[in-house]
């Protein structure tokens, strides 16, 4: 009996070597996600609807001084800046939009967020700490859970 199992446990451990041989390789993770999910109220600055208990999160920035650009678009209009960098500003989702380079750095994810003067916008994840070029952020939700069938209420204001 004892000779049985410790043929099974060498032929285990053979095919879990043999398994790490053609297992796919592992790809670049964001190892500094967006964090401490909080509940704001939230108003649209158009229509004045009121989105109360909104979760954001915190995501560390690599520097201070970061554009809030109009729409997801290196081309768009700068509405404001986030001052501070590290861990203090707060984003509601991200999105897809078009590829904002800074150096060698380069991503087509926007986080959502208000500029320190109030007002809304999109800052390119180029400027969010961790991860890699073209990579979302680990920690900030997209805007699918927004989304339904039959009737359905406006699209959030800050996933425009």
């Amino acid at each position: 009996m004892i000779h049985i199992k410790r043929g099974l446990v060498t032929a285990a451990v053979a095919f879990a070597g043999l398994a790490g041989l053609t297992a796919p390789a592992a790809h670049a993770t964001d190892n500094v996600p967006c964090h401490n999910p909080t509940r704001k109220d939230l108003t649209d600055p158009r229509t004045g609807r009121a989105w109360p208990g909104t979760e954001v999160r915190y995501c560390n920035l690599t520097q201070g001084h970061v554009p809030v650009y109009a729409t997801r678009s290196p081309g768009a209009p700068v509405v404001g800046y986030l001052e501070q960098g590290g861990a203090a500003n707060w984003f509601v989702t991200e999105m897809k939009g078009q590829t904002f380079r800074a150096g060698a750095a380069e991503n087509f994810w926007w986080g959502s967020t208000k500029a320190d003067n109030g007002r809304w916008g999109w800052v390119p994840e180029v400027y969010f700490a961790g991860g890699a070029n073209n990579e979302d952020d680990a920690g900030l939700l997209m805007p699918g859970g927004y989304t339904c069938a039959n009737v359905c209420p406006p699209l959030p204001f800050w996933a425009r």
